[in-house]
């Protein structure tokens, strides 16, 4: 068989080949995450989240592994037409970069409008959680004023 008939029978054989799925390395799972405080303060910290947890120089490593893995993975942006609130909630940015399942991550946050304060608060511990906002990241309201007292 001349050589170009059985490269071409190769590649066919390979192209009707089925594609068999490899599960994701979740020891695979890095990411170097870096905050601007908004005040020219920054702060950089790796987190790698395996099976075993949480490890790296992030200060809650395991709570930012576990949320994570709830949101499956990092929170990307608002979708296309979404009308956000303009409410400015500070100055603080992100940068969250790496992998995750196996796909690359390059996202930044801040805190600008309504969506993206939201998203913001969504990836609380992995990022630092803002004032206002409760431990776990969800946002907590102000004691309300009773009007008739």
């Amino acid at each position: 068989m001349p050589l170009t008939a059985a490269l071409a029978l190769g590649l066919s054989l390979t192209a009707a080949a089925p594609a068999v799925a490899c599960p994701p390395d979740r020891a695979g799972d890095r990411l170097t995450v870096i905050v601007d405080d908004g005040n020219g303060g920054l702060s950089s910290y790796d987190l790698r989240c395996g099976p075993g947890g949480g490890r790296g120089t992030h200060p809650d490593a395991r709570e930012a592994c576990d949320r994570l893995r709830r949101l499956g993975g990092p929170v990307g942006p608002a979708p296309k037409g979404t009308l956000c609130p303009m409410i400015y909630s500070g100055p603080q940015r992100a940068r969250v970069r790496g992998t995750w399942d196996g796909r690359p991550v390059d996202d930044r946050y801040d805190r600008t409008n309504g969506c993206e304060a939201d998203r913001w608060r969504r990836m609380a511990p992995v990022l630092p959680a803002t004032p206002g906002a409760a431990p776990d990241g969800a946002f907590t309201e102000p004691p309300r004023r009773d009007p008739r007292a």
